[in-house]
């Protein structure tokens, strides 16, 4: 089976490392891949060394455009595949239908469709949706919800969880390497979000409680961690010292191998208010053994369900962040049986090696159709 795959990402965002993560554990010999993406992304010298090919696109294919269809339509037309899986790439599925190709559409995020457009526009919007879209994989059920609100039909939604790599295993003396870097001791209880430096991602949620564990116990040395860079970091840095945690709070900025910081942290949290599906961070923090503390917006509460492997809150709820890490930093016990129930459930839901059995399965059942 043939198939390309179209993704916007310029960066490396969650699609695409759930990308790299598909492309390492397909079956070569039943999966041919390919990738269209934007000229320039970063994700290009990672998919290379894989060994799968990549075609750039010169006009952006996130938003419909003619400049864009016709670069697609060429790629198609050069690559022949049996089917053009999408990833946030409209002009992808366009592209697909037009060239008689089966149309795959991954729903990573998790957005409220519109509802304020008049009734017979929405209805032509739903029905746009099915025409462009043979199967929909929603990568959580709160993502599901909102294919079948934009038109999806039941029958062609599929739901496979992110799955990731494990997080690598790390020796004492790289870890010693790693503290010494961000100025943190072995005694240091560190609390750790991994997460692009964006509004919908909470941290100032995260910077709050912080503050508040701060002052509610301060003979407990918490050191709080930032993974990850975005727009909001001067925004936040500001935050931090205004809070008066300047010193506890480091910026680890973008890290391409975030292995030595999961396996120095104590717990892992998702503080996210907007988009969230099956968080990959959380879903690696999980592999690292961390208990874990996540916010409730959309398919987060389903990740944990009745696991143990840590706490559920509401949604930018800074004290109720503040108390999950408290009671963990005072159980030791506690939070090492959390770890051990996380390692469990990332290994029963979570692996790259299960989401990419499941995606070919989609793939053989919809070219033994064609």
């Amino acid at each position: 089976m043939r198939v390309l795959h179209v993704i916007s990402d310029r960066n490396i965002g969650g699609a695409g490392v759930l990308l790299l993560n598909l492309l390492r554990h397909f079956d070569r010999s039943e999966v041919e891949s390919t990738v269209a993406m934007p000229r320039g992304s970063r994700l290009r010298e990672r998919v290379l060394r894989l060994g799968i090919p990549v075609r750039e696109l010169d006009a952006p294919c996130e938003r419909f455009s003619l400049s864009a269809l016709r670069e697609l339509m060429h790629v198609i037309g050069e690559t022949k595949p049996d089917i053009v899986h999408t990833n946030a790439a409209v002009c992808g599925r366009v592209a697909g239908r037009l060239c008689g190709k089966t149309v795959i559409y991954t729903r990573h995020c998790c957005f409220p469709t519109e509802t304020e457009d008049p009734l017979p526009l929405r209805a032509a919007k739903r029905a746009v949706n099915r025409f462009f879209c043979d199967r929909a994989i929603a990568t959580a059920e709160a993502a599901a919800e909102d294919l079948r609100r934009s038109g999806i039909r039941e029958r062609d939604i599929t739901v496979i969880l992110n799955g990731c790599e494990p997080v690598r295993e790390v020796g004492e003396a790289e870890k010693t390497l790693w503290r010494s870097r961000f100025g943190l001791a072995p005694s240091d209880f560190c609390v750790g979000i991994c997460a692009r430096l964006e509004p919908c991602k909470g941290h100032e949620i995260f910077l709050r409680a912080a503050q508040m564990v701060a002052e509610v116990m301060p003979e407990v040395p918490f050191r709080f961690l930032l993974i990850g860079e975005g727009s909001r970091r001067a925004e936040l840095e500001q935050k931090a010292r205004e809070w008066g945690i300047g010193d506890r709070v480091i910026f680890t900025g973008f890290q391409t191998d975030v292995a030595p910081l999961y396996r120095i942290l104590n717990v892992h949290v998702n503080c996210s208010v907007g988009t969230e599906t099956s968080c990959l961070a959380v879903s690696e923090g999980m592999s690292a053994g961390l208990p874990t503390v996540l916010s409730d917006f959309g398919g987060n509460r389903a990740m944990l369900e009745h696991s143990g492997a840590g706490y559920c809150i509401p949604a930018g709820n800074a004290p109720a962040l503040a108390e999950a890490l408290c009671r963990l930093a005072a159980q030791p016990a506690l939070a090492e049986k959390m770890g051990r129930n996380a390692r469990r459930r990332y290994e029963q839901k979570y692996t790259a090696v299960g989401m990419a059995n499941r995606l070919t399965a989609v793939y053989r059942d919809l070219c033994g159709q064609k």
